[in-house]
């Protein structure tokens, strides 16, 4: 220590570097980490006593904060993307809009649906016989068709948007390849009981 003292008071001060002391190191900062933490996201910097917790439940803020820190090259891609549960793409195109335009750009701009359709329970009886005849002579069961078809035979207007919705929430979905399959195999069984 003393020797270093010394040595550092004969150095010429005119020069970047010391010839007489030995080069610092430079150390690599500690990595950023990212961690879960019941409802939160913990952003630990590896300094004791030193995290930040992005609650989950929030996610504008998150979105902010883990972007802002991407964006000044703290976290990496995979980070972020990952603790968002985006793909490298979105999460790189959120970043360039945050830089660019600012927080407010990621707050989400979907509208949703302007009214409150309420379907009844006659309202899905159609929607369920229709899906069945569509299936069966056509195949096809897009919601607009349906929506369409429904508009004509029973004066009913339930967005195609609607339809989609209550065709998943009823599985409907799951059956359209099925169903013909079953009626064919109905058919068949129940031509070979007349015939005997």
């Amino acid at each position: 220590m003393l020797e270093n003292l010394i040595l550092g008071a004969l150095k010429d001060r005119r020069q970047k570097s010391s010839t007489l002391l030995p080069k610092q190191k430079l150390t690599e900062p500690p990595p950023i980490t990212l961690r879960e933490d019941d409802d939160h996201l913990v952003v630990d910097f590896s300094i004791r006593d030193r995290t930040l917790k992005l609650y989950r439940r929030d996610p504008l803020q998150m979105k902010t904060v883990l972007l802002s820190m991407f964006n000044s090259g703290l976290l990496s891609m995979r980070q972020v993307a990952e603790a968002m549960g985006l793909t490298p793409s979105h999460t790189a195109a959120l970043a360039r809009r945050l830089h660019e335009q600012g927080a407010m750009s990621l707050v989400d701009q979907r509208q949703g649906q302007k009214e409150d359709f309420v379907v009844t329970s006659s309202v899905k009886a159609e929607l369920i016989q229709q899906f069945a005849v569509d299936v069966m002579t056509s195949g096809r069961t897009s919601g607009a068709a349906i929506s369409e078809k429904l508009k004509e035979r029973c004066g009913i207007e339930v967005p195609d948007r609607t339809v989609r919705h209550h065709l998943s929430r009823l599985g409907l979905r799951g059956i359209k390849r099925s169903l013909p399959q079953l009626v064919a195999a109905v058919k068949k069984t129940s031509n070979n009981c007349s015939e005997s």
